[in-house]
């Protein structure tokens, strides 16, 4: 019996050196601190928020270091959690920064209804840390999870602030002088006639040559445009010529028109009087060359008082040479006072 005690003891002393040893060995084996970073920061993707947090992960002889910043405390102590629970981990050292400028807009980051936490924060409350050693904080409490990303604001919002921001104010009106001298050069739209057109009337033409001003356009061409008849007339029956004078009243610009004062422009037919006296006198030759002819010099003076005669006849049944101004016809203004437009 003493014997098989003896064996008995001998294998459990055995075996307590053999699992001590294990232990030693595993101990002074040393980590592989490049697939303990790897581990930490695959986890750390894993979380919808982590990932987009400034976190930088250094190991050393299974020392992890946790520095950077994130967005609150509660994922400060859950990163170091989740650097806790990777194999060969010693101790983490969380250095990590709590500041409101390494909050990203999660909106952007987690999809809507998910929470922030995911797959790690059910799993943390269901198990105690792993963290050996000191560390830098205190551990967070593993009963509460870190606040879920705030709610994403409806896409109509932006559109709405946009509707709702105030129209931007029209541009001031601002008045332009054209001076005086300036040529204003029009195409009339109505013909003008001596012989029925009177005095005051007013006919349409257009602005032929654009006014501009340093470089702006201050009347268009083809704007509407008011010539007046100042006078009319017309050459009577025995005497006087047929005179037209036009002068521009108005242009419109933009829908408003405005008055202009211009020299007028005057028409001029042939005078009345030199024509009848060449057709009277001529008259009063022919006659008397076929009085002469017809009474053998005594009937010159008969024949010549018929011809005037004639000639007079003939002149009163016509009249005088009229004057018009057809349609199309270019007239150049020149202002006798400026003109201001406003645009």
């Amino acid at each position: 019996m003493q014997k098989s005690e003896l064996r008995i003891a001998a294998v459990i002393i055995l075996g307590t050196i053999l699992l001590a040893g294990c232990n030693v060995l595993q101990s002074l084996r040393a980590p592989d601190d490049k697939a303990i970073t790897s581990s930490v920061q695959a986890k750390l993707f894993e979380d919808p928020v982590l990932k987009t947090r400034d976190i930088r992960v250094t190991a050393q002889n299974g020392v992890v270091t946790l520095t950077g910043s994130v967005g609150t405390d509660l994922e400060k102590g859950a990163v170091e959690r989740m650097a806790g629970q990777v194999n060969g981990v010693r101790q983490v050292i969380n250095q990590l920064v709590v500041g409101d400028a390494a909050a990203a807009p999660e909106s952007q980051m987690v999809p809507s209804g998910q929470v922030a936490t995911a797959e790690s924060a059910p799993a943390e409350r269901a198990r105690p840390s792993r963290r050996h050693g000191n560390s830098s904080s205190a551990p967070a409490p593993e009963t509460e999870p870190y606040p879920s990303a705030a709610p994403s604001a409806p896409p109509s919002a932006p559109a709405t602030e946009a509707a709702s921001a105030p129209a931007p104010a029209p541009p001031q009106p601002q008045s332009y002088t054209i001076p005086a001298g300036t040529v204003v050069t029009v195409r009339l739209v109505d013909s003008i006639d001596s012989s029925r057109s009177h005095a005051g009337e007013e006919f349409s033409a257009t602005v032929d040559s654009p006014l501009v001003i340093n470089n702006q356009v201050i009347v268009p061409r083809n704007s509407d445009a008011r010539v007046r008849l100042v006078q009319a007339k017309s050459a009577g029956h025995m005497t006087g010529r047929s005179e037209l004078e036009v002068t521009l009243v108005s242009v419109s610009v933009g829908g408003t028109s405005y008055p202009v004062e211009s020299a007028a422009i005057q028409k001029q037919g042939a005078s009345r009087g030199t024509r009848t006296a060449e057709t009277v006198g001529g008259g009063a030759g022919l006659g008397a060359l076929i009085g002469a002819i017809a009474g053998h010099g005594k009937g010159a003076a008969i024949g010549a008082a018929v011809g005037a005669g004639a000639g007079t006849a003939v002149q009163a049944a016509t009249k005088g040479q009229q004057i018009q101004i057809p349609s199309e016809t270019k007239l150049d203004f020149t202002l006798k006072a400026p003109l201001s437009v406003t645009m």
